[in-house]
């Protein structure tokens, strides 16, 4: 029995092929050149050669040693003339890449590669042939380019994956993963497999009725959320719905305990996917709010910059940079005019961060006007911020003084802008130099404000005053309206506390919506004049400089970048995501703690998948042993089980993608709303990333590869005389 046994076993595995070189040449090519590719990073050309030419020879070698004596292809090549072609396409892939670049030299090596195996290879199989063999042989061939080209085709740009692993090893791993699954489960593995996990009997026509009623509810749901029904039960309805309907068609198809592993497994990933893309809407919502009032990046300097013009034309010649404007801020207090006197005694003020803007460049950094709300008929725009003030000219600092590249730059207002601009200046009358005004009080009991000798609220033309934009909160809590009379005021522009603050009058132009509370309820623009006025008295000096990237997330290099040229010493460099990196900090720590907690529902489904293999095994212990004597291979009866372990994985997987998806789709179609003050946007947004969902789908397909081990060693190390001996 045992040498029958044995001389079964040994045609079983004849029958396989000769694939295990071929697949451990490609595990070796892996280590290889991963090896050789994180060794010496910066490697000259002739050391890629090498590395490119053992690479091809490697894999030149091994499939035509393989190929030319597969079974099922005609007769079982000499051992001289395999040989032979192996030396020849290795011959060709050194000379190839002696002459050529490395990446040419693998395509020619793969075209000399293929014409030798199909003169080599006959091209219709002999009579008897297993056609899987066929097949096998043909997709393990395809996959001979994809190992050659995938450095320079599937990963043109280095990746996290890419840097742990070198661009050989990546294409390596990607050929071995590919061949170990056409290989392993191409067979009869994959016919046992299904019937394992196929549902005896037929199909029942209660569960039908119970798809049928769970489809329409869906339905109905969903046309009622379409219809502005908003309602959480609604939602909560179709869900379960959708559910059902999920569970039902999987028993239709599965049996009991493949149908309850595949629910367990759908169920985890779609609370991941639900969760990712919940969290990855967070992020993306506030990146892009974000960048609609805050550049890419901003350069500023303690004490002001005068020479911003010379910085600005330079900054806009750093590859990368598409837009650039000077900026001004300044904390100050706001308050209504109430020329009428209606709020006597219901005056409120709000302490505001004002950013001076100039209209003619801000559009370049920033998207203001896509946030700015119309007031009435009338449409609001950027170049509606005014201001009549002229400021004081300032001479540029030294050269010696300023970063080499600058005092390389010309001004672009030419040089002799200053005299030009001094004497202008002094031709301006004096109400245009000298606008501010002052207030003889900051009580509480004296709003609103007034000047020396009269009401400042007296005689004031909305008209002629300079403006500014409100955010939209604080526009609701100072009940304020386009066209609304305010003052700023300038609480620390003198440190004698016997004097009274500055202040000048504003008329409201617009409001703005950022959609992020910190900014609604906060951020004032103005005409960067008036802010020049206040904080450095009416010089032509400005706060720093705002940026615009043609790529947001190349702003880590562009800073890197400023950092070497200008210094970062006297400058403060800033990207918009260190910026606000405490906001994107939390909400990423947020999305991996419920990305980690999530992920433990996966991984209970996989010894769920453990247990019902397990039990699949105890109770199929005949059919293994029957298996065992027709002449299967330990690894054969592994495979089996593997199969059917990836299965309820795949099937798991691709039903809770779809199931996520809804919940998605329902979470956006329901519009659930937010309270802004704690998470600062209004409603809760969904963004499904494809990258993240694949992520899911591999890390899913891991665990219940990991699952299907201890059953399928349980089911291979299985003697033929013990599952046979109560038959």
């Amino acid at each position: 029995m045992k040498r029958s046994s044995d001389t079964s076993r040994a045609a079983g595995d004849e029958a396989r092929g000769t694939i295990s070189p071929w697949l451990w040449s490609l595990l070796l090519v892996l280590v290889l050149g991963s090896t050789a590719d994180l060794a010496w990073p910066g490697a000259p050309k002739w050391f890629s050669g090498v590395v490119e030419t053992c690479r091809v020879g490697l894999l030149a070698v091994v499939t035509t040693w393989v190929i030319a004596g597969a079974p099922g292809l005609g007769r079982r090549g000499s051992r001289g003339a395999r040989l032979a072609a192996a030396v020849a396409g290795l011959g060709v892939a050194v000379a190839v890449a002696l002459i050529l670049e490395p990446v040419l030299a693998s395509m020619v090596g793969l075209v000399s590669l293929t014409a030798g195996l199909t003169i080599r290879v006959r091209l219709a199989a002999p009579i008897g042939a297993p056609r899987i063999e066929l097949v096998r042989t043909a997709l393990l061939l395809l996959l001979f380019p994809l190992s050659l080209t995938s450095p320079a085709v599937l990963v043109p740009e280095a990746d996290w994956w890419v840097p742990v692993l070198g661009r050989h090893g990546v294409a390596a791993l990607i050929s071995l993963v590919l061949a170990w699954g056409i290989d392993g489960f191409s067979g009869y593995e994959r016919v046992a497999g299904q019937r394992i996990l196929r549902r005896p009997g037929a199909r029942g026509p209660a569960m039908l009725g119970v798809l049928v009623v769970a489809l329409l509810v869906a339905v109905a749901g969903v046309i009622a959320l379409h219809l502005e029904v908003r309602s959480a039960a609604l939602a909560v309805l179709v869900a379960l719905a959708s559910g059902t309907v999920m569970v039902v068609v999987l028993s239709q198809r599965f049996a009991v305990s493949s149908t309850l592993s595949m629910v367990g497994i759908a169920i985890g990933v779609a609370a991941l996917i639900v969760v990712q893309s919940v969290a990855t809407g967070f992020q993306h919502e506030f990146e892009r709010r974000v960048l609609g009032v805050y550049a890419h990046i901003n350069v500023t300097r303690s004490f002001g910059i005068s020479e911003y013009r010379r910085f600005e034309a330079y900054l806009r010649t750093i590859p990368g940079v598409v837009g650039a404007s000077p900026f001004v801020y300044y904390a100050m207090a706001l308050a209504p005019v109430d020329p009428e006197g209606e709020r006597e005694g219901d005056i409120r003020r709000a302490s505001v961060l004002v950013k001076g803007i100039e209209p003619q460049t801000a559009h370049e950094v920033i998207d203001l006007a896509d946030h700015l709300e119309a007031g009435g008929d009338d449409s609001v725009e950027i170049a509606d911020l005014r201001s009549e003030l002229v400021l004081q000219p300032i001479r540029d600092r030294e050269d010696d003084r300023l970063p080499p590249v600058i005092a390389a730059t010309p001004d672009p207002r030419g040089p002799s802008w200053y005299e030009a601009a001094l004497r202008a200046y002094r031709a301006q009358p004096d109400h245009l130099k000298y606008g501010r005004r002052r207030a003889v009080a900051l009580d509480e009991d004296e709003w609103p404000l007034e000047v020396e000798g009269r009401d400042p609220a007296d005689d004031l033309d909305p008209e002629t005053l300079p403006t500014m934009f409100v955010g939209v909160t604080l526009a609701r809590e100072l009940e304020l309206a386009k066209g609304d009379v305010v003052s700023l005021v300038d609480p620390g522009a003198t440190f004698d506390t016997s004097e009274a603050p500055e202040f000048r009058h504003y008329r409201v132009a617009g409001v703005f919506r950022a959609g992020f509370q910190e900014y609604d309820s906060r951020l004032v623009y103005v005409h960067i004049k008036e802010l020049q006025y206040f904080k450095y008295r009416g010089k032509d000096t400005v706060s720093g400089i705002d940026l615009r990237l043609a790529d947001p997330y190349e702003a880590p290099e562009v800073e890197q970048v400023l950092r070497q040229t200008i210094g970062d010493d006297e400058y403060s460099i800033l990207e918009w995501q260190k910026l606000n990196a405490n906001l994107f900090q939390s909400i990423r720590t947020q999305k991996s703690i419920l990305t980690v907690i999530l992920s433990l529902v996966s991984t209970v489904a996989g010894f769920n998948v453990l247990a019902a293999l397990w039990t699949m095994v105890v109770r199929r212990t005949a059919e293994i042993a029957i298996l065992s004597t027709m002449g299967s291979s330990e690894g054969g009866v592994a495979r089996i089980f593997q199969f059917a372990g990836m299965s309820i994985g795949a099937v798991g997987s691709v039903a809770g993608v779809g199931f996520g998806l809804v919940l998605c789709w329902l979470v956006e179609l329901y519009g659930y709303t937010l309270d802004p003050e704690v998470y600062f946007i209004e409603h809760l947004p969904v963004e499904i990333s494809v990258d993240q969902v694949g992520i899911v789908l591999l890390v899913t397909m891991a665990i219940s590869f990991f699952a299907t081990v201890p059953p399928s060693l349980r089911a291979a190390k299985l003697r033929p005389v013990e599952g046979l001996r109560f038959e």
